[in-house]
């Protein structure tokens, strides 16, 4: 379900339970799409009821994201409750045809699908009540909502095929006004197998008004609605600038370079006189700004380095944090950037620290959190003057071990049997090797979302060759290695076997804390794992950040 990197028109079969379905009786339309500010192509769509009662929904898809051109048409036959009978899919991605058809019979699904000049067939096991959700055809998600006939504020659970898990919660019954008209509508929010979340704004009619899924900034909104569009929208906004602290602590704008580029962020430092002890923080991948949050658009909204920064710097700690390279205010191109400039980069934050008289430079610590889980080891070793490091949920295993964990964990939540979990292991295989041995995405036979990769290579390739376990043993600093329990891209076993291979060197001043409650954002979950990451009301927990403060504090405070 992941909006940027579908790549064929494989099916995916929804089971409802016996439902008085509100799905309208005739009803088209044309959705546009966007992906953050950018235009990202159109659907036009189209429901109608047969005369047997039962429906047929089509539809035509033109989506265009980077990477990825796909051009697709859609067929449904469906019953009563939207019960698929048959469906044909006709798909272009990147200008490679796929054929699809799939076809209801005794209580199987027997799908036929044609790409070039290779055919294959299967037979699924299919519920009676199985209701069609094709990749790319977003009006399909609306089909939920269409389903749902909960209170508002509950919460029903559907099945999808064949066996992932699906959540949709009736959240809001409103009201848009604008110049004096009124726009009533219902919010749905839809969990995609942990995965994916989405929101669905419905008319009375059933029209979908607006369809939203806020971690990938991606928005197809109702052509006849668009005026609307700023009107349906979730409590969280774009965060505004820092506010002064007003005089509870100290925050300076500063900027320092690295190598041929200059990064800018924020130094915040304790009321009262130093030297003070500091820590330097240290961003997961993507680009993300100096509170940790993705700019623009979309993305990670949590502010979870603003949260660490106030609680630090109120316990007696100076904090270091800037944006990564291209992002904010810092220059540079972090797409063209491997590990080994984000390592450089630390030490360069880390040297300008030392060279401020209000910082005492022999208690300078590291915080990483994912990514920035697995550089902080590395500049560990390479300065042994730092005086701590923690480690928030970084990984254990190198960057093609993750993949294939992550691509096989996915696999398995999309109700994929031993077969699908075999192909995805190979595929992610594949990728890696291909990356390793430096050979052109492009000619490979790699799905096209991960060929659109291939600019990104120097990063993946050196975090491939880098063993974190092998670094941490070479660790002299105080460690803290902190994990959530419900955290389902970094699971807690990597903060284990981090803490196995310290134990194993004798190390004689580390720690790890798994918080049982808390998401790979160290929020408290509410068990829906990625989809909950842009979940307005998350904040970073507070039992961490005390816990943190604590161990940092015994560390870094001169006796």
């Amino acid at each position: 379900m992941d909006i940027r990197y579908l790549t064929t028109a494989v099916l995916a079969v929804f089971a409802a339970s016996s439902l008085q379905a509100q799905v309208p009786t005739e009803l088209s339309g044309r959705l546009l799409f966007k992906l953050g500010v950018n235009p990202a192509g159109s659907e036009s769509y189209r429901v109608e009821q047969m005369p047997d009662r039962g429906y047929r929904l089509s539809g035509d898809v033109d989506l265009q994201i980077p990477g990825l051109h796909i051009v697709q048409h859609l067929e449904v036959e469906a019953g009563a409750r939207l019960a698929f009978r048959n469906a044909h899919v006709q798909s272009s991605v990147n200008y490679d045809s796929t054929e699809v058809t799939l076809t209801r019979e005794d209580g199987q699904a027997l799908q036929t699908s044609i790409q070039g000049d290779s055919t294959s067939t299967a037979n699924i096991a299919t519920p009676e009540s199985s209701v069609l959700l094709s990749n790319n055809v977003i009006h399909h998600i609306a089909q939920f909502a269409w389903l749902y006939d909960g209170a508002l504020g509950e919460t029903q659970e559907f099945v999808a095929f064949p066996r992932v898990p699906v959540t949709v919660k009736y959240e809001q019954h409103g009201t848009a006004m604008k110049d004096g008209e009124a726009l009533p509508f219902r919010r749905y929010f839809l969990n995609l197998a942990n995965r994916l979340g989405a929101y669905v704004w419905l008319a009375d009619d059933g029209t979908p008004l607006k369809i939203l899924v806020p971690l990938q900034a991606f928005e197809a909104v109702s052509e006849a609605h668009q005026e609307w569009s700023d009107l349906l929208s979730l409590e969280r906004q774009e965060p505004e600038a820092e506010a002064p602290p007003s005089g509870e602590y100290g925050a300076e704008e500063v900027r320092f370079e690295s190598d041929t580029i200059t990064l800018a962020g924020t130094l915040t430092t304790p009321r009262g006189e130093g030297p003070w002890p500091a820590a330097v923080l240290i961003t997961g991948s993507g680009p993300q700004d100096r509170d940790e949050n993705t700019p623009g658009p979309g993305g990670l909204k949590l502010g979870i380095f603003h949260s660490i920064a106030d609680t630090l710097t109120r316990r007696g700690i100076a904090v270091l944090r800037y944006d990564d390279r291209g992002v904010g205010e810092s220059s540079g191109d972090l797409g063209s950037a491997g590990l080994s400039d984000l390592v450089a980069d630390v030490q360069a934050a880390v040297r300008y620290l030392r060279s401020r008289p209000e910082i005492d430079d022999a208690h300078v610590a590291l915080i990483g959190h994912s990514e920035g889980g697995v550089i902080a080891p590395i500049v560990a070793v390479r300065d042994p003057a730092l005086a701590a490091i923690v480690l928030m949920a970084g990984t254990a295993t190198s960057l093609d071990s993750v993949i294939i964990e992550q691509a096989v964990s996915a696999a398995l939540e999309a109700g994929g049997d031993s077969a699908d979990l075999a192909e995805a292991r190979e595929m992610m295989e594949e990728f890696s090797q291909a990356i390793r041995e430096g050979r052109d995405l492009e000619e490979t036979d790699l799905p096209p979302g991960l060929k659109a990769l291939e600019s990104a290579r120097k990063w993946m390739r050196e975090h491939m060759q880098h063993d974190p376990l092998a670094t941490i043993r070479s660790v002299q600093a105080p460690v803290l290695i902190v994990n959530g329990g419900q955290d389902i891209q970094v699971p807690p076993e990597h903060a284990r076997r981090l803490g196995a291979a310290l134990e194993e060197t004798g190390h004689l001043d580390y720690e790890v804390k798994i918080f049982p409650r808390l998401n790979h954002l160290f929020a408290v979950s509410r068990g829906e794992g990625a989809a909950e990451y842009t979940d307005p009301n998350a904040a970073v927990d507070s039992e961490f950040l005390g816990h943190l403060a604590d161990w940092l504090t015994a560390r870094l405070t001169p006796r």
